[in-house]
């Protein structure tokens, strides 16, 4: 059994997935200067839609699909992440902020290291420490400062949920001919 005949039927779900993701994106890129009560609590019904789908699709898919469960998992994960983004908003805004930071700024130093030990093995070792430095500036950007930070990763989380959906939607059709090929 492919896993993909386990999805075909529920071709639906991910194109009602889709299409909340691409709105959610819309969101973020049209009103940034909503409040971030409001822009957390949109995380929030984002997650818990999301997370919803996922063990929705993880129980429904579970006869057919042997890894139902890593649905079920990322569903109660997402479904986690509302909560706590719906309990305590602020905190995770502020959190994330320097959590992304402290990411890129620690990638960005393991890349250059990296480089340095790569330029007697490969030509343009400088495109990886352009990226190392790039990442060490974005990082610094937003610890220093969190409010442009937490609209500039408003927008970049806007531009994956737009590009997340496009794609779900695309499958979703995929799949949808396929349904109506069976």
């Amino acid at each position: 059994m492919h896993i993909s005949n386990s999805l075909v039927p529920h071709w639906s779900s991910l194109f009602i997935h889709g299409v909340i993701a691409i709105i959610f994106g819309l969101c973020g890129w049209l009103a940034p200067e909503a409040s971030l009560a409001v822009l957390m609590f949109i995380f929030a019904a984002y997650f818990f839609v999301d997370g919803s789908i996922r063990a929705w699709l993880a129980f429904a898919s579970k006869k057919d699909n042997p890894l139902w469960w890593m649905l079920l998992i990322g569903g109660l994960i997402s479904i986690a992440a509302a909560l706590v983004t719906l309990f305590a908003p602020n905190v995770t805004a502020i959190l994330m902020l320097y959590f992304i930071a402290a990411w890129a700024i620690a990638i960005g130093v393991i890349e250059i290291v990296i480089a340095s030990k790569l330029r007697k093995e490969i030509s343009n070792e400088w495109l990886l420490i352009g990226s190392g430095v790039i990442s060490i500036v974005f990082g610094g950007y937003l610890m220093f400062n969190p409010g442009a930070g937490i609209i500039t990763l408003l927008w970049l989380v806007a531009s994956y949920a737009i590009v997340f959906g496009l794609i779900m939607v695309l499958l979703s059709f995929k799949l949808k001919k396929l349904h109506e090929a069976t």
